[in-house]
């Protein structure tokens, strides 16, 4: 599975979407995903908040790591967000998700993004994610 993990590692350092956000990969386990990101003024809305698809990118910069952590190409089935809270301009976003469920064809996945004040936690948003595993292997020099 270390194996595995690095492979997706590489895969996210060419994510010039997630790049271009500040999106930073903190921990990455077989089962679990913890990112980060700055709110940046270029990030807000045209009420001067955090855009809804910044936070939506982050959650699924994580589902997308997360979900081809098996060496098994997975694309988004499906996807559903709620916001519960606006976060303040300029904070610090943080994501942790992790794996519910997999079979040979489906993965299962819940994400929750806080906003990180000085040790404070603000609950954001939670995303439900299911991936469909295409079965091919995303390096076929590695086991599956």
């Amino acid at each position: 599975m270390e194996k595995h993990c690095e492979i997706v590692q590489r895969l996210f350092e060419d994510d010039g979407y997630a790049r271009s956000l500040g999106i930073v990969l903190d921990e990455l386990t077989g089962t679990t995903v913890r990112m980060h990101m700055r709110l940046g003024p270029a990030m807000h809305n045209f009420y001067g908040r955090p855009h809804g698809a910044v936070i939506y990118s982050l959650a699924d910069a994580a589902f997308s790591v997360l979900g081809n952590n098996t060496n098994n190409v997975s694309v988004a089935l499906d996807c559903s967000i709620t916001y519960h809270a606006s976060p303040e301009p300029g904070s610090l976003l943080v994501v942790e998700g992790e794996n519910l469920s997999m079979n040979k064809r489906t993965g299962s996945y819940i994400f929750t993004v806080y906003m990180d004040k000085e040790g404070d936690r603000t609950l954001i948003a939670t995303m439900k994610s299911v991936s469909y595993r295409t079965g091919r292997p995303i390096d076929p020099d590695a086991d599956q």
